[in-house]
């Protein structure tokens, strides 16, 4: 049976077209209410609200963009705040939603339209956040603006300024991973303080980051992704930026570091010694963080951090080599090349083209770190098991007490294998249980 309607079985009626809409009619209704818009002589705000809605419900937002585009350059037509609300859900659609940076001759356009939608649309409370796309614009804005390679936290933090923490939403989704996992997405609320902390950080802006992550602590009640460790971590440093209780403050990231064992955290209590000056501590947690999992383009900073450390040192044997892998991984990626290392690379003839040895590397760091920390800490013991799928499993302690679980990513020298005679430290994990880290082989 054909489909197709013909001109002369439709009556062009609104109520027709609304009794279409409602029974989920979209081409129908669609067709009706374009039909009454022309009559009209563009002339009626409400027929065009209700076209729109109709193209929106057929996933031609495109059409409806295009069509207000068309009408705000010809300037015959005011819109009412209806026709706005429908636009910024179809601009939304067609061009907010789906934006990816890796198409950047978009990106100026993208932005204008977030604006426009920003300028053009409202903030609900909670439970109805989502009956606008202001605030999931607002969101994917600032995620985009976290993708590319040159981050604009000012930028970040003007459009964070729009959103009113108070009344986003603390509602959680769930939802499945390509593998068919449940998970959960973070609430607006989460994502609000996720990225504040972190911009306000960057821009050192620090007591006022301190206040968003003490708020963060008291509004949100489950946190995803590690985001509690991740603004606790901003916390600490912040406190130790500002000068006040410093060694305290330095004692609270020093233990959060320790029991993370992130190489990035090393790092940034490292900067924070250095900062007052503690060059030993400096570089003993400058080292710690090449006992983590190494990460070789993204430890760049570090790298140079490390250098100048052991050049402060009066050790330039150690310093020439960080010097050196700076120097290559900052080429690599095309970044620019800062006038110590320029003058490193110049006045010891070092080669930035050719591939650092990453042992050579990690055994200066971890020679550094067992001979200032000694082996008091360290436990012996054998590999008792691995999990089939190889990045966890169990330790039998030399001494009796009982198996140790641990993870492959806190062995500093791979691969383990069950019988492997090894030594380790003790740690709490996230769940306050005890697990092995910093694990080498022995022999």
């Amino acid at each position: 049976m054909n489909d197709i309607i013909l001109e002369q079985e439709i009556e062009y009626s609104q109520e027709n077209a609304k009794v279409a809409y409602d029974e989920g009619n979209f081409p129908l209704a669609k067709q009706i209410y374009e039909k009454l818009w022309e009559d009209s002589e563009r002339k009626s705000s409400f027929l065009l609200n209700h076209y729109g809605m109709s193209l929106r419900k057929n996933n031609e937002s495109d059409v409806f963009v295009q069509l207000c585009d068309e009408l705000s350059e010809s300037g015959n037509f005011i819109f009412d705040k209806y026709v706005y609300s429908t636009q910024c859900r179809c601009i939304y659609d067609f061009i907010i939603k789906g934006y990816s940076d890796e198409n950047k001759e978009r990106f100026n356009d993208f932005i204008t339209r977030a604006e426009y939608i920003k300028d053009h649309s409202n903030q609900m409370k909670a439970d109805k956040q989502f009956f606008t796309p202001y605030v999931m614009t607002i969101e994917k804005v600032i995620k985009t603006y976290n993708e590319r390679t040159s981050k604009n936290y000012r930028e970040i933090l003007r459009w964070l300024s729009y959103l009113n923490p108070d009344i986003l939403s603390e509602e959680v989704y769930k939802f499945q991973d390509e593998t068919g996992r449940e998970r959960e997405k973070a609430s607006s609320k989460e994502f609000y303080y996720q990225h504040i902390t972190k911009a306000l950080e960057k821009t050192e802006e620090y007591k006022e980051c301190i206040i968003n992550c003490e708020m963060a602590f008291t509004q949100i009640t489950k946190f995803h992704y590690r985001n509690d460790r991740w603004i606790k971590a901003r916390m600490y440093y912040c406190k130790c930026m500002v000068d006040v209780d410093v060694e305290s403050a330095i004692m609270e990231y020093k233990d959060l570091a320790y029991k993370e064992n992130f190489w990035f955290m090393y790092h940034k209590l490292s900067q924070i010694c250095f900062r007052y000056n503690k060059i030993q501590d400096a570089l003993l947690y400058a080292s710690k963080a090449y006992c983590c999992s190494f990460e070789n383009e993204k430890m760049v900073n570090l790298l140079l951090d490390t250098a100048v450390l052991w050049k402060a040192e009066g050790n330039m044997d150690n310093a020439k080599p960080y010097f050196q892998a700076s120097a290559y991984y900052r080429t690599r990626q095309a970044w620019s090349i800062p006038e110590e290392l320029k003058y490193s690379i110049f006045i010891y003839e070092l080669d930035s083209e050719k591939k650092p040895d990453i042992n050579l590397l990690k055994r200066i760091a971890e020679n550094y770190v067992s001979r200032v920390e000694g082996q008091k800490n360290k436990e012996e013991g054998k590999v008792k098991m691995i999990f089939p799928h190889g990045m966890t499993g169990f330790i039998k302690p030399k001494a009796d007490g009982n198996d140790v679980y641990f993870n492959m990513k806190d062995v500093i020298k791979k691969p383990l294998t069950v019988g492997d005679s090894i030594e380790y430290e003790l740690a709490k994990g996230n769940d306050d249980k005890i697990r092995a880290v910093r694990i080498t082989k022995r022999g």
